[in-house]
């Protein structure tokens, strides 16, 4: 596929968040000759190592290093360009002590990661930009770190006097979240329980999901439908995290095809938006 000079960063907290969340998008960009970067804010050490193959005790020392491999593979199968690492350390789930360690990403300064992020910008010159909305999409810190960060950086990367040592200043054309709208939540369930298998999520009620998407709130939606094999090699590839019991591992694909759009909320966007959106480089050109 030719160059289009289209540009897409996404700015993640760990390894795996960046399949999850718009595996399908990354790669059908990619497919349409979109330039893509996926950051990676923090080295994951904390994480729950689920793969039976990997003993906690022998794994766990060098879990970054195998997180970080295993995000470069789901990139390679989702043909995203460019990787980068911040390297930051994992600061663990909400309320936990984990979340006040030195190196924790959650106390580092904001000031110097958003420095790091104008760096990432200025050099890759993204047209849009993809992060979490400001709960972290479900309330982790490092998610939210992410987002206060990266929404910060967006602005800061245009402004001439902000960061001057990190290069010539770039405006961001358009800036998203990701989404999970409660609508596409209920149709998986009612979808899961005609068929007689256990819903995904169980029985939870969907009030109490603090990271599903009020429908209003949504204004894109991606098709991916023509590359969820690929985005579903790309979960496989993140073995320490991610089982084989996975909803989207678990699903026929007769069934996952109905299933394979992402979503995301506009949150700044230079020019006037007409929404809703099919393509988040709607309105968009290369030489913006």
């Amino acid at each position: 596929m030719a160059d289009t000079g289209l540009r897409l960063m996404a700015v993640h907290a760990h390894c795996d968040d960046e399949t999850i969340t718009m595996g399908g998008t990354l790669a059908t960009y990619a497919d349409r000759g979109v330039k893509t970067c996926v950051v990676c804010c923090t080295d994951g050490k904390l994480a729950t190592i689920v793969a039976k193959d990997m003993p906690e005790e022998t794994t766990r020392p060098r879990l970054p290093e195998i997180r970080e491999a295993e995000l470069r593979e789901a990139c390679r199968i989702l043909k995203v360009d460019e990787v980068e690492f911040l390297r930051y350390g994992d600061s663990g789930m909400a309320d936990t002590p984990t979340n006040l360690l030195p190196d924790a990403f959650w106390m580092a300064p904001l000031h110097e990661v958003i420095g790091k992020l104008v760096t990432l910008i200025r050099q890759f010159r993204p047209h849009v930009v993809v992060t979490y909305d400001g709960n972290g999409g479900y309330g982790h810190p490092d998610h939210i770190q992410t987002h206060r960060a990266t929404l910060l950086a967006v602005e800061a990367a245009r402004l001439v006097p902000m960061y001057r040592e990190t290069g010539a200043p770039w405006r961001v054309e358009k800036l998203y979240y990701t989404a999970f709208p409660r609508s596409e939540f209920e149709r998986i369930v009612e979808t899961a329980k005609q068929a007689g298998i256990d819903p995904p999520f169980g029985e939870t009620n969907p009030d109490e999901m603090a990271f599903l998407t009020p429908d209003e709130d949504v204004t894109t939606t991606i098709d991916c439908v023509d590359v969820i094999g690929r985005k579903r090699e790309a979960l496989r590839a993140h073995h320490s995290q991610i089982s084989e019991d996975w909803p989207q591992l678990t699903m026929p694909d007769e069934v996952l095809r109905n299933f394979a759009d992402e979503y995301f909320q506009l949150a700044v966007s230079r020019k006037p938006a007409v929404l809703p959106e099919t393509d988040l480089f709607a309105g968009i050109t290369p030489q913006d």
